[in-house]
């Protein structure tokens, strides 16, 4: 099968759950390896000699891999030496008939259990990367496609985990509100996308009621002060709620000496 890169248009193909996939990433003394766990064909509802592909990206940089059919894929770990290592790491997967070029389906935005952790239904991912130097970094979804959160790059030698992050009290009480202050500006930039579901920011609207916040004002493009405003509304609230408050409990007792 030919290369098919991730920006191929998906439209009229079967859109594969991505529950039916597990990905392991593990970091060696020379680059990042990739292997498919899992796959349940079964449950995806394709024949077992349908063959599949990845596509494993990173910012600009992709690379490919045929795996094989379903039913007896290539399980080996696969080197991601090619790939950028301070952009967040994503799997699509592809699939075609024997001998045909035209796929039949596909999934898009997998990702790493080892990378994730199981943080569920969160609205911020959070995921380890090579930042040369910098603790953290977000990145906020690129284009309006619905299904995509912004992204907290995490140094790796600081978390190799995505848990490990979301656990650690000094994470939550330096690193998470100023992450809210940036998503609350990018929502005050463009608050008529709340109530439009085909893009990220729509699922925030919740989220936002939740803490008892109203819509940002639509405002001049030049407002930024107005936005400003809104944006700390909305942090303030954030390190009003409960999980903000045992952070800074916990950060604060670190500090004092006080056993764990």
């Amino acid at each position: 099968m030919g290369q098919i890169t991730r920006t191929t248009n998906p439209t009229g193909l079967a859109k594969i759950d991505k529950k039916h996939f597990v990905v392991r990433v593990a970091v060696s003394d020379t680059a990042r390896e990739f292997w498919l766990e899992s796959f349940d064909y079964s449950a995806a509802q394709l024949s077992a000699d349908v063959d599949m592909a990845c596509i494993a990206h990173a910012g600009n940089t992709e690379q490919y891999f045929d795996l094989g059919p379903v039913s007896g894929f290539n399980g080996q770990r696969l080197s991601l030496r090619d790939l950028a290592t301070d952009r967040p790491l994503r799997f699509r997967f592809v699939f075609n008939n024997p001998g045909e070029a035209r796929l039949i389906g596909y999934t898009d935005g997998v990702r790493a259990l080892d990378e994730a952790g199981q943080l569920g239904s969160s609205l911020v991912d959070i995921e380890p990367a090579d930042l040369q130097g910098i603790a953290w970094h977000l990145v906020l979804p690129e284009g309006a496609g619905a299904g995509e959160k912004p992204n907290v790059l995490v140094e790796r030698s600081l978390f190799q985990t995505a848990i490990s992050a979301a656990r650690h009290p000094w994470f939550g009480v330096l690193v998470m509100p100023e992450v809210m202050r940036q998503i609350a500006m990018e929502i005050a930039s463009k608050p008529a996308a709340l109530d439009d579901t085909e893009t990220w920011i729509a699922p925030w609207a919740e989220f936002l009621a939740a803490l008892g916040i109203e819509v940002p004002p639509e405002t001049e493009d030049d407002d930024d002060a107005a936005r400003q405003d809104w944006a700390s509304q909305v942090v303030t609230r954030f390190a009003a709620k409960g999980v903000f408050r045992q952070h800074m409990n916990k950060a604060m007792d670190e500090l004092e000496g006080k056993p764990a």
